[in-house]
């Protein structure tokens, strides 16, 4: 069978690997990636999207799951793409320089094996993503970003419903170049229900005022990331949602941002910080996660919790566990966990085999509930994740 190159220059993590993922659904083809390529986009984050087996890779391989509902698989080097079965589509990025030689010694290695070629190239006109076979120039494809950022036909229908006002607290520019996995999932959550956002975004690092900010929107995001700067803007904006009672959902970094705010504001814990942000502070909410021999562990991967009896998580996810893709070195400290429940939190999930909280909540409010992993990887059109799925029920007091 025919390996499908698709050449898709972009500086854009949110853009790397998407229209050869959508090709790939299309034909019901398998996507592959190199090992010699992702990253070197000279941007933060650029490889933050999880596969299922443990590993990381870049962000736009989220459009080739989403689109045909599989994994994707590892990345392979040249010789084993050319001995895969079936047709098989291998995004090419020739913004990054490893992928200019990974081209030439991939065309070297399938003309030796004998597998049959088909060299495919992305352009863009009038926002429009066209796909066109590079021997006749055919157009074999076109897409273009929706609100939500993600792609679709470009002749479909843009529809209007009643808007929710939802604050993101994170530069819009990251969100929607580099990581657009969080607002592609609350984009399925809002499809489902039949309403539109009117997204709204946040530098936190800008020092704004949360109680302002907060009193012009129906809701509030705590998404992940690796920055530390913004975790002061995190924990300040969570403090304003819970004296606002303001729906609030948190999302990895946004687990750990909320559980410090309980701490502080509802404990009053001033000098509670994450070990990560601040490794001086005399209380840490969040410690270094460790193997049971004592070592440094990075939980990667599909991974599954345990969902507790009777929380809200587990009502809205219908059942007694909840598999998430995982990208953390962190947990809630145990030590910590006593007072925070005598607060009125409660650890929602936990991580299976040991008692690590995966997810937290506190019911006295209208929504705050937050989980360590990324479940926004794990949305698809038409099957929102239903953490986000609940947010914007809450929003609405569905």
């Amino acid at each position: 069978m025919t390996l499908l190159l698709v050449r898709h220059a972009t500086h854009l993590p949110a853009l790397d690997g998407m229209i050869a993922g959508m090709f790939a659904a299309a034909r019901g083809a398998t996507l592959v990636t190199l090992t010699s390529g992702g990253a070197g986009h000279g941007r933060f984050d650029c490889m933050q999207h999880v596969l299922a087996h443990g590993e990381l890779a870049p962000n736009g391989l989220i459009w080739a799951e989403r689109a045909s509902g599989h994994p994707v698989p590892p990345p392979v080097d040249r010789g084993a793409v050319v001995r895969l079965p079936g047709t098989v589509v291998v995004p090419l990025n020739p913004a990054l320089p490893a992928h200019e030689e990974a081209e030439r010694r991939l065309l070297a290695t399938a003309a030796r094996a004998g597998r049959p070629v088909e060299l495919f190239v992305v352009s863009v006109v009038d926002d429009v993503y066209i796909l066109r076979a590079a021997t006749d120039e055919s157009v074999v494809g076109r897409w273009r970003l929706d609100t939500y950022g993600r792609p679709v036909a470009a002749d479909a229908v843009t529809w209007g419903a009643e808007a929710l006002r939802v604050l993101m607290v994170g530069p819009e520019d990251h969100q929607r170049e580099v990581y657009p996995a969080t607002i592609a999932a609350l984009g399925d959550a809002a499809e489902a229900q039949g309403v539109r956002l009117d997204l709204r975004f946040i530098d936190p690092r800008e020092e704004p005022n949360w109680e302002r900010l907060l009193g012009e929107v129906d809701g509030l995001v705590l998404p992940g990331g690796s920055d530390m700067e913004q975790v002061r803007g995190q924990i300040d904006a969570a403090r304003a949602a819970i004296r606002r009672d303001l729906p609030t959902v948190g999302l990895c970094l946004g687990m750990q941002t909320m559980a410090t705010a309980v701490a502080q504001e509802i404990c009053g814990l001033n000098d509670v910080n994450l070990t990560e942000a601040d490794p001086e502070a005399q209380t840490k909410s969040f410690v270094r996660l460790h193997d049971e021999h004592d070592r440094p562990l990075h939980r990667l991967g599909l991974q599954s919790c345990r969902l507790t009896p009777g929380s809200r998580l587990a009502a809205l996810a219908g059942g007694d566990s909840l598999d998430v893709l995982c990208n953390h070195r962190f947990v809630l400290d145990p030590a910590l966990e006593p007072r925070l429940v005598e607060a009125g939190l409660v650890v929602c999930a936990r991580q299976a085999g040991n008692d690590h909280a995966d997810a937290v909540e506190v019911p006295a409010l209208r929504f705050f509930m937050a989980m360590q992993g990324h479940p926004e990887l794990s949305s698809r059109p038409g099957a929102p994740h239903p953490l986000l799925a609940g947010f914007l029920a809450a929003i609405r007091g569905a």
